[in-house]
């Protein structure tokens, strides 16, 4: 052994392996395993405690290093310190930026509540139903007495009453919406096409996302937010009636259809675009009322191409002012790892990481932009489609030496070197 000849020799009083410690090389595999060791001892911690510890008896230079590069290789610390990676932010759906439509086209759907509501002498539960325009951003609602198919069914056809036919429905994995999917398939495949028109369109598409993936759905998750703070503030403590909810629920509709979509300009004279402008032409708060035109076909057609014109200056004003804000990204920034066929991966699920599942990569997703952000995971259970935001891949891998070298779980890394 060689040992350093320090400058607290003299200093009797102390341990000799602290006055004299061993100098060990720091790329050696002897070095590695008592790093692995102290680094087990105190129970995968901090990593200044395995220097100081490791400090009273050795010298390596570099020693931080080291410890660092262990921790990393250490089995036990990448399977019970894993946390899922969300991959660099996608590039907006193209059901998002799709001008001069008519609103409501494409529409994303979710629920709300329960809200407890005032039957004669008893209390039942009423959920609200939001439908909001991808494009415009503005929103629909419908009260649902239950969380049955049917329900979901009579709400989505008195939206389609009023508003008509999208083009395609987007909504999460929730068992009602799946159940009035299954039917309207069932509906257009067996029986007429006359009723299937009856009840939307045989045309309509109907996209999920991956189930726990709040993310892909933030464009009506942040507006089930809004309605709540409106209800909130209507909310004068009264017990509710299913009158009183209808109200307070289309005086929310209306006050969240009147934000404006930009930023307000305290230098721009002009009105602010809210959705209300698509929806009724005109700001709720100017009602503009015009006389009607002269019973004439040259009148008529003017009026047609005037509220033509209107119409293409709102959504001019749609690309200039709106779209700009969406170009930018907020977060997840950085690439991540992609996943590959084989990886054993956490299925994140629940707050406590007891309730994680493991679970090995089946099959891959790729989105337009050519990032994994779906994947098929093969679990004791059986097979899910989930998000790679929710999936915690296990690295066990040996960084000091082949990085594509796979440690056998029960090994230590130590072991491997």
């Amino acid at each position: 052994m060689v040992r350093m000849e320090g400058r607290t020799k003299n200093a009797e009083f102390l341990p000799f392996d602290l006055r004299f410690p061993i100098i060990l090389p720091k790329e050696h595999p002897l070095t590695a395993k008592l790093v692995q060791h102290y680094h087990e001892k105190f129970g995968h911690g901090y990593r200044e405690t395995v220097k100081n510890e490791l400090k009273q008896r050795f010298y390596v230079h570099g020693i931080g290093g080291v410890v660092q590069k262990v921790a990393k290789a250490c089995v036990w610390c990448r399977v019970n310190r894993s946390r899922p990676h969300t991959p660099r932010m996608a590039p907006l759906p193209i059901q998002r930026l799709i001008p001069y439509q008519r609103p409501f086209s494409y529409v994303g759907v979710d629920y709300l509540g329960p809200f407890e509501v005032v039957v004669g002498r008893r209390k039942e539960k009423r959920w609200i139903v939001l439908f909001t325009c991808l494009v415009i951003r503005a929103i629909h609602l419908e009260v649902a007495c239950s969380l049955t198919t049917q329900a979901c069914l009579m709400a989505i056809r008195r939206f389609v009453c009023r508003r008509g036919p999208p083009l395609e429905f987007i909504s999460d994995n929730g068992t009602n919406f799946r159940g009035a999917s299954r039917e309207l398939e069932e509906m257009v495949r067996n029986i007429s096409e006359e009723c299937a028109n009856e009840f939307t369109s045989a045309r309509v598409k109907w996209s999920f996302n991956p189930p726990a993936a709040p993310h892909m759905g933030g464009v009506w998750e942040r507006l089930v937010r809004s309605v709540k703070e409106a209800l909130e503030v209507m909310d004068d403590g009264r017990k509710l009636t299913d009158e009183i909810l209808l109200t307070s629920m289309n005086e929310a509709e209306d006050m969240i259809n009147s934000r404006p979509l930009t930023y307000v300009s305290l230098a721009n004279d002009a009105e602010m675009l809210t959705p209300n402008h698509f929806l009724r032409g005109v700001s709720p708060n100017e009602p503009q009322l015009t006389p009607p035109p002269p019973h004439s076909a040259e009148a008529l057609r003017n009026a047609y191409q005037r509220s033509q014109q209107l119409a293409t200056q709102l959504w001019n004003r749609w690309i200039k002012e709106y779209l700009p804000t969406l170009n930018q990204r907020t977060k997840w920034f950085n690439e991540t790892k992609q996943l590959e066929v084989g990886d054993l991966v956490y299925v994140v699920e629940g707050d406590k990481r007891k309730q994680w599942v493991r679970g090995v990569v089946e099959e891959l997703i790729g989105s337009s932009d050519g990032r994994i952000r779906q994947a098929w995971i093969r679990t004791r259970s059986g097979t899910y489609k989930r998000a790679t935001a929710k999936l915690a891949v296990l690295e066990i891998r040996d960084s000091n030496t082949d990085p594509d070298a796979v440690i056998e779980p029960g090994l230590r890394a130590g072991e491997m070197l």
